[in-house]
């Protein structure tokens, strides 16, 4: 009886698999749309629907097409993630920064480390907008495996089978592969997605000419009366920006290695940015949150960090080192 019960649900599963692939057989030019432009080859982006529990790899050589696809499970509770142990796995864009192979958790939190399975990618919840704009709290958020089988539901991490891990070790790059999280996954055609691509690219580099040249009124036309960082609301944004702008007349903006998501209607903007002036050089990663408000897309937060290198921990990279060698 159990040995039926098993090929039932086997083949309900791989039934699931078929029809899933058939749609994106047929949708063809379909895509994710929260997936706005990060077109470069090679490029990966991590998708994942936690309604219908899959983990689908996107890559990009001449155009975006679904590479793999993987049944996952999420967080225990559904909705968005808000604060910790409150079992729900976050909705938003995030970056996969770290890596642990499974031994190496197990010496860290011991026989607990099981539920990890085979290794674990860190997912960079909460961002710098959760923090500051939605007052999220919590961490240890993770794509990890299983400890056998297939992976059951979790207390806010994404998990998938260890051979499925496997696989996903092979597309990911630390550093570079984002993960959009999403409780349904809308797709839009590329016709669709081109529209939105350009008025958003437009738009960043009209923000960038502006600053560029010194044009303070153009230049916070782009900024929502709702801008709020760590350190500035608007009022005090504005008048920061005045003094600066006073002080350091010439500059050059240079954006680098762009990308554009998209969750819950707020754009996710990420470039090298390489400044220089009279005043002040440097080079680093800055986040543009952006929403579209009765008068055009406003900028409604923004941060900046040094470059950083990430690599994944060495138990990692000697457990997975060939997938390290081809991807990492």
């Amino acid at each position: 009886m159990k040995s039926s019960v098993t090929a039932i649900i086997h083949f309900f599963f791989f039934l699931t698999i078929f029809i899933w692939n058939s749609v994106f057989l047929q949708a063809g030019e379909l895509r994710p749309q929260g997936l706005i432009f990060n077109d470069y080859p090679g490029s990966t982006v991590v998708v994942i629907d936690k309604s219908i529990c899959r983990l689908m790899v996107y890559k990009f050589q001449e155009s975006w097409k679904m590479h793999q696809v993987f049944p996952c499970t999420t967080g225990k509770v559904d909705g968005d993630k808000f604060r910790e142990g409150d079992l729900k796995t976050p909705i938003g864009i995030y970056w996969l920064n770290q890596a642990w192979a499974g031994w190496e958790l197990a010496e860290y939190f011991g026989n607990g480390a099981n539920v990890y399975g085979t290794g674990a990618f860190e997912v960079s919840y909460p961002n710098y907008f959760d923090q500051v704009v939605e007052q999220k709290d919590g961490n240890g958020i993770w794509i990890h495996g299983t400890v056998k089988g297939n992976p059951i539901p979790t207390r806010g991490c994404i998990s998938v089978s260890n051979n499925n891990f496997l696989e996903l070790t092979q597309s990911v790059e630390l550093g570079a592969t984002p993960v959009i999280i999403e409780e349904n996954v809308a797709f839009s055609t590329q016709e669709e997605i081109a529209r939105e691509q350009q008025l958003l690219l437009g738009a960043i580099e009209s923000w960038r000419r502006a600053w560029e040249e010194n044009d303070l009124e153009e230049y916070l036309s782009y900024y929502s009366t709702d801008f709020l960082t760590e350190k500035w609301n608007y009022d005090n944004w504005q008048a920061h920006k005045k003094n600066v702008m006073i002080q350091n007349k010439r500059r050059r903006i240079l954006v680098n290695d762009l990308s554009v998501l998209k969750s819950k209607n707020i754009y996710h903007v990420r470039f090298v940015q390489t400044y220089t002036s009279s005043a002040l050089n440097d080079v680093g990663l800055k986040h543009l949150f952006l929403i579209k408000e009765a008068d055009g897309l406003k900028i409604i937060s923004e941060n900046w960090t040094e470059l950083q290198q990430f690599s994944p921990s060495p138990a990692f990279q000697y457990a997975y080192k060939e997938s390290a060698q081809n991807s990492m």
